[in-house]
């Protein structure tokens, strides 16, 4: 009995004593668990039938599907095995071309090269530095550090760049005379 209902059954009670003649029936509740009707002719007993077959014939397909899932994921898995063991035998196989090591430390940078193996490249003598080039004005002895943009010639400073362009102007006034 729920509590509404036992609440209107004791209401009922209380009730008896004030109304005689009124009393409310209490009606069972559903259990939750309705029994099917059994089929009772022939079409619906077919049908039935036909039903069951159907629900069976998703179960076994189900089941198929299953099955077939498992074995994938197992040959996958097969594979993958196989996949990693020719990568340790490739790995494990040694190259047909010498193996160079670069060492770069403190002492110095070093390649390696195997034994019975010469180096792959031709060894080359350095070029020597060009020689020093000194600044083209006559009372200077200093090195170059810059070049005239117009006549390309070896100076060492502004002071220097102003006293060759001011030669520079008095030449092309008089190309006779000498600096």
């Amino acid at each position: 009995m729920t509590a509404r209902q036992r609440a209107m059954y004791e209401r009922t009670q209380d009730a008896d004593t004030n109304m005689i003649g009124f009393v409310e029936e209490l009606i069972a509740l559903p259990s939750g668990y309705k029994e099917k009707e059994k089929p009772q002719t022939a079409e619906e007993i077919q049908k039935a039938a036909l039903k069951s077959q159907k629900r069976k014939q998703q179960a076994d397909e189900r089941r198929e599907k299953d099955k077939q899932k498992t074995m994938d994921r197992l040959l996958k898995k097969q594979e993958s095995s196989k996949q990693r063991s020719g990568v340790r035998n490739k790995q494990t196989q040694k190259p047909s071309h010498p193996k160079l090591t670069y060492m770069n430390t403190i002492e110095g940078s070093y390649i390696l090269v195997p034994p019975g193996h010469e180096f792959p490249m031709e060894a080359k003598v350095s070029r020597p530095p060009p020689p020093a080039q000194f600044c083209c004005i006559s009372d200077c002895k200093n090195r170059k550090a810059y070049s005239c943009s117009k006549t390309n010639v070896p100076l060492c400073s502004l002071v220097c760049y102003r006293k060759h362009l001011t030669a520079a102007k008095l030449e092309q006034k008089n190309p006779n005379r000498i600096v």
